[in-house]
């Protein structure tokens, strides 16, 4: 461990001057972690930067495994793995096909198919994380279809890691592999919740407690000889996000996610040689077939299965890089030569390639998806909103609700007390059950979109109000050349300020507007115009009235 000191030292030292520079540029941190390792590969030695790779991806993973929540992936679980699914077939079809036509050996075909195939939930969380809640329906298919193509890449893991291509070898690997992942799913169903509250409440204890199951998976896959990358996606899958101390743990993560990022980002990009001249053509073609090959079929798939084109772009562009896991399976490969040089080089030029390119398709995908909208087949994704909504066609001075969450129903409570005539419009699957069944009128389908407009009759509306927190929807929906008065949501007074400039009519501020009726309330408790206990029955009535308290 100590000859790690120095690679370490220098990663941090001079990712630390890139990216004060950076920062002034507004360039993103992911492109210059990449530049720095390619700059100060000579200085760090083949063996220390794999070895480095390893542990970086390792925690990555288990990072990405801690804050997926498959309960809450359900809804989507279907169609993310029939994407899934077309992806392995279609694009890394396309990929083995393209390689064995230039000559490579099927083996080597097959590490480029799995390349091309799979793509990394750890760029696709750092990105869409800055822009995006995983709540809204893109966010969530994007992390559910990672998630299944994380499931498959331990498979891949532990089938090529194997120590030789035998049968009892292999199963050896697979038994093993399964006994890590049911230990996984035994913690978070029976041990983790007794283990939080062991904990009393400690923030410390918490905190530990969730590098400590790292560290045990981590220590049991080296013991049973399988990768310690299936060992921390494992201890990522046994720890529940949702508990009530769980702050001091998303904290702790926070902090050595960044510690882990720049490692994995400066190693990988120190992983990239300079190539050959096949070596390139090798890495271009992955590349594109990653790019381009891999957003179309993916905006195909969710096309077909009825998304809107919108939510199918948005999500394909998250999928747009090549993964962290085909990383640990090429440097596996190269270690136990069954891969050659020529292929290892070029599938991390690739990785390094497409991991920048994803930063330049993420800051620009309403642009790509309003050019991709002109020629994209969409009639499937028409049809399924029409017939999955229900609005009366002769409405008119009405409220159009967008989005169905808290603040959502609380505004339909309000236009059915004043008999006021209204639509809600949402496109999220978990839902659809509710809105039909509360909601009179109603739009499943994206806002954004013409016909989601067009069948909740928005030109004939008074006012439009849109509940959503994406801040791209609500720059969209002020440019729109439409007659009602628009209502957005904001998260700041700052922002607010921009977009009364914008043209919204009004800023809904929920920070704001909680303060303002904390403070009345304060006010009446105060000059004793009512009692706190009174208060406190109120409230509880309020909340199960809500269904955010449950009776008893």
């Amino acid at each position: 461990m100590v000859e790690l000191l120095t690679p370490l030292a220098t990663i941090f030292v001079v990712s630390a001057v890139f990216l004060l520079a950076a920062k002034y540029v507004g360039i993103p941190a992911v492109p210059v972690y990449i530049v720095v390792g390619i700059l100060i590969a000579p200085l760090i030695g083949r063996g220390e930067t794999l070895e480095l790779a390893q542990f970086g991806i390792a925690f990555l993973v288990f990072v990405f495994g801690v804050y997926v929540e498959p309960e809450r992936l359900r809804i989507v679980a279907s169609d993310s793995e029939h994407v899934a699914a077309i992806q392995f077939l279609a694009v890394g079809g396309v990929a083995v096909a393209g390689a064995l036509l230039l000559g490579l050996r099927p083996l080597d075909a097959i590490y480029i198919g799995i390349a091309a195939s799979l793509s990394s939930s750890l760029v696709g969380r750092e990105l869409l994380g800055e822009n995006i809640h995983f709540d809204l329906v893109y966010g969530r298919l994007t992390q559910s279809i990672h998630f299944v193509q994380d499931l498959v890449a331990v498979l891949f893991v532990l089938l090529l890691s194997a120590a030789a291509f035998e049968l009892d070898a292999i199963a050896l690997e697979l038994g093993y592999g399964v006994m890590v992942l049911i230990a996984a799913l035994v913690v978070r169903i029976y041990l983790f919740d007794q283990l939080v509250r062991l904990s009393s409440g400690s923030e410390e204890v918490i905190a530990l407690t969730g590098i400590a199951l790292l560290v045990a998976f981590v220590a049991g896959a080296e013991l049973l000889g399988i990768s310690i990358v299936v060992g921390a996606f494992a201890a990522g899958a046994a720890i529940k996000l949702r508990f009530e101390e769980n702050l001091a743990l998303l904290n702790a993560l926070d902090s050595l996610q960044s510690f882990f990022t720049a490692i994995f980002f400066v190693t990988l990009g120190s992983l990239v040689a300079f190539p050959t001249l096949y070596t390139a053509l090798l890495a271009a073609g992955l590349t594109l077939v990653v790019v381009l090959v891999n957003p179309l079929v993916t905006i195909t798939a969710l096309v077909r299965r009825g998304y809107e084109v919108r939510t199918a772009t948005l999500t394909s562009l998250g999928l747009d890089q090549v993964s962290e896991f085909t990383l640990i399976i090429a440097i596996q490969a190269l270690i136990l030569g069954r891969i050659t040089p020529d292929v290892f080089d070029a599938i991390m030029l690739a990785a390094a390639a497409t991991m920048i390119t994803s930063t330049v398709t993420q800051q620009y995908d309403e642009r790509l998806f309003r050019w991709l909208n002109g020629w994209i087949p969409y009639e499937s994704a028409h049809e399924r909103t029409r017939n999955r909504s229900s609005a009366d066609p002769d409405l008119t001075d009405h409220i159009v609700i967008v989005g169905y969450g808290q603040l959502g129903r609380q505004l339909v409570q309000v236009c059915e007390q004043l008999n006021r005539p209204y639509v809600v419009v949402d496109h999220n699957p978990e839902a659809i059950d509710e809105i039909q069944y509360e909601c009179e009128n109603y739009v499943f389908g994206d806002i954004l979109t013409d016909v989601s407009r067009e069948i909740a009759h928005v030109n004939q509306a008074r006012v439009l109000i849109s509940t959503s927190p994406d801040r791209r929807v609500t720059k969209y929906l002020l440019a729109l050349d439409i007659a009602p008065d628009v209502f957005v949501r904001s998260r700041t007074g700052d922002e607010a300020d921009a977009l009364y400039e914008a043209g919204a009519e009004y800023v809904i501020v929920p920070d704001d507007l909680a303060a303002g009726a904390l403070l009345e309330t304060l006010e009446s408790v105060f000059a004793g115009d009512i009692a706190p206990e009174d208060l406190r029955r109120s409230e509880l009535r309020s909340l199960l009235k809500s269904g955010r308290l449950e009776e008893g």
